[in-house]
């Protein structure tokens, strides 16, 4: 963990050259104008700044559906070494369940416990969901691979050692939700992705050339699905936020489960779902967005190469990523950056981290804001865990 240092120069050209001016002059035209910095709000007014904040943010989400009641289908119980293990199904809209992990400790005692969503990240991997922060005794050593360069351990389970009930759901398009590349229609394949997609068809489902060539058709379908999603009305960012709602209040209703001790956790595009449901849902206490917290505008010249899931039409002229994350307050946040992380510009993420402190040192809660830096690219490892860890039990 450190300080971060001297910023590097910036790549000689932006990504979009004759563009650029014009983008930037848009940023500045856009600035976000809903800011609790603001001089229109005092250091007392954070609730009257969250209740305007929060419902222009859940406007632009543009997703909230009927819901059906509330409840869960129990698909199977492992017992693992320390936890229970619980499948479930809940039940969600009428057109999707949300498939989910339940953690649940061996440790002795009784009572109702806190409770922990773990959100997993994009990484560009589309068959794994869950997979990426909880193992499988008979998983495949890719899979493993994987997790260990990104998470260095199945950090789900070290959460549940700690007591925690931990859920791990697959987020809309990973895992069980992703797009069912076996069911394109072959004459309508694109042609940037025939060859993958023939992969697709002529490997074993499951090896690790079948998942490469799934993922490589899922990535270049995201921009379909996006335009898809936005076309309905909806946003992509506003599935996931209401998914991740729905899922606490799954925990809410369960009898091992404190109501008043829900944390959320995630790294990546776990991070930036993170930063969107604390933003969205006051009944999370505690959170720690790992590797996705920065100022937009930072990312105009050479960082707008992300997934298609983090962008909210129209968010930026009412709030920053930051702003929204201070949605949070007073609830306890903490947003760990990795200095060599090559995915957003230092100045952008050292950026975020310097709001949140004006934010919650503005709201009179400093010590309940916390941005740490480490000498590592993007990933959220062992000791990045263990200080976030230690956060939730600080806070729940």
């Amino acid at each position: 963990m450190s300080t971060p240092s001297a910023l590097p120069p910036p790549p000689a050209l932006p990504d979009l050259p004759n563009f650029h001016p014009m983008m930037e002059w848009l940023a500045r035209d856009h600035a976000p104008r809903l800011s609790f910095l603001d001089t229109r709000w005092s250091a007392g007014d954070l609730e009257a700044w969250k209740k305007d904040a929060r419902t222009d943010l859940k406007r632009r989400l543009a997703y909230d559906p009927r819901p059906l009641p509330l409840a869960a289908d129990l698909v199977r119980r492992e017992e693992r070494d320390g936890f229970t293990l619980e499948v479930v199904n809940i039940h969600a809209t009428p057109a999707y369940h949300i498939p989910a992990r339940v953690l649940v400790p061996k440790a002795a005692g009784s009572g109702r416990r806190p409770a922990v969503l773990a959100l997993h990240c994009h990484s560009g991997r589309y068959t794994w969901g869950h997979e990426k922060v909880l193992s499988a005794p008979d998983e495949p050593a890719y899979v493993t691979e994987f997790r260990r360069g990104t998470y260095g351990r199945p950090w789900a389970e070290e959460l549940v050692r700690r007591g925690y009930v931990v859920i791990a759901i697959d987020a809309f398009y990973f895992g069980e939700r992703r797009l069912r590349v076996e069911e394109l229609e072959p004459s309508r394949v694109f042609s940037e992705v025939r060859d993958a997609f023939a992969l697709v068809r002529s490997r074993p489902a499951g090896s690790s050339e079948w998942v490469t060539a799934v993922n490589r058709v899922c990535s270049f379908y995201e921009h379909i699905t996006a335009k898809t999603i936005t076309a309905t009305g909806a946003t992509w960012p506003g599935i996931h936020v209401w998914d991740e709602m729905r899922t606490v209040d799954y925990l809410l209703s369960r009898s091992d489960v404190d109501p008043a001790r829900i944390g959320c956790v995630g790294l990546s595009g776990g991070g930036f779902r993170t930063a969107m449901a604390i933003a969205a849902d006051p009944r999370i206490k505690a959170a720690c967005v790992a590797g996705w917290m920065t100022e937009f505008a930072h990312q105009l010249r050479n960082h707008i190469r992300h997934t298609w899931m983090v962008f909210v039409p129209g968010l930026y002229g009412s709030l920053d990523l930051p702003d929204a994350a201070a949605l949070h307050a007073p609830g306890a946040l903490l947003v760990q950056q990795c200095r060599r992380d090559s995915l957003y510009p230092l100045a952008g993420m050292q950026g975020a981290v310097d709001k949140l402190a004006r934010i919650y040192a503005k709201a009179g809660i400093p010590e309940r804001f916390r941005g740490t830096f480490y000498d590592d690219t993007h990933s959220f490892r062992p000791a990045m865990q263990d200080e976030a860890f230690d956060w939730l039990d600080r806070w729940l």
